[in-house]
């Protein structure tokens, strides 16, 4: 195990959800996400650089380079079916490492599943915030929510965590989609039916990532809808257990 991956064991595990969270989140967000999907599908959540156990180490604004390392990391694992699930900013991630593991000669995710961000090749014409004032991304960060409230109203506290909120935001902000060709992988599009931010007409995109199948549906919830029911984790835990069933190849290493 590398520090990049946060997994418990799962001796009776027949198939693995490899799970990226959103900008300023961290593996911890997926906790809940444990018991709902049981005993036969292993947790492997990402843990980034510059938070909770990862706080001394520098975080990395190039998320091009993330999914260097989440694919290398992913390569160390035993062979097992798995799926790549990302929120938001972890969308894209998620979108990079299958093509980095697709360079690497390892098996593809058996789907891609992606929540609350458009597609990877569309351009973002939104406000940049990872180089403006800290207010600025503080007031940001409010209006979208995400991070605790208590780390946005302590001062001492948000100066501790803004390196890594910075990097965040520089990663995606500055996320430049290289072309390549579509994922054998399925594609998946979640978001939330209240989300002010993301449509489900912004997730029609991403059926050209793949020559799967692709799916965009609207779950209950606004913009952090996978923390207000479980409709996000039953569906990645039934696409887990069809990936163990199936013939198919999705199987790291």
């Amino acid at each position: 195990m590398t520090d990049w991956i946060q997994s418990v064991a799962a001796p009776d595990a027949v198939a693995r959800v490899v799970c990226l969270p959103r900008a300023g989140g961290s593996a911890r967000d997926f906790d809940r996400w444990r018991t709902p999907l049981g005993a036969r599908i292993e947790l492997a959540a990402i843990q980034l650089p510059g938070r909770l156990d990862r706080f001394g180490e520098q975080p990395l604004n190039d998320l091009h380079r993330i999914a260097e390392e989440v694919g290398a990391a992913l390569t160390t694992l035993p062979p097992r079916p798995y799926v790549l699930f990302g929120d938001c900013m972890g969308a894209l991630v998620a979108f990079e490492t299958a093509c980095v593991l697709r360079r690497l000669g390892a098996a593809p995710p058996a789907c891609l599943v992606v929540a609350s961000y458009p597609a990877p090749d569309r351009m973002r014409t939104e406000r940049r915030y990872s180089d403006g004032s800290a207010e600025d991304l503080r007031k940001r960060l409010r209006e979208v929510g995400g991070v605790p409230p208590a780390v946005l109203d302590e001062d001492e506290l948000f100066e501790l965590m803004l390196p890594m909120l910075r990097a965040d935001f520089e990663a995606f902000e500055s996320y430049r989609y290289r072309r390549t060709d579509p994922l054998p992988s399925a594609v998946h599009a979640l978001v939330g039916a209240e989300d002010p931010y993301v449509t489900v007409a912004d997730l029609d995109g991403w059926r050209r990532h793949t020559t799967g199948e692709f799916t965009a549906r609207a779950l209950p919830g606004g913009h952090f809808f996978l923390h207000e029911s479980d409709a996000a984790v039953s569906l990645v835990r039934d696409l887990a257990l069809a990936a163990a069933r199936s013939p198919e190849p999705g199987r790291e290493g």
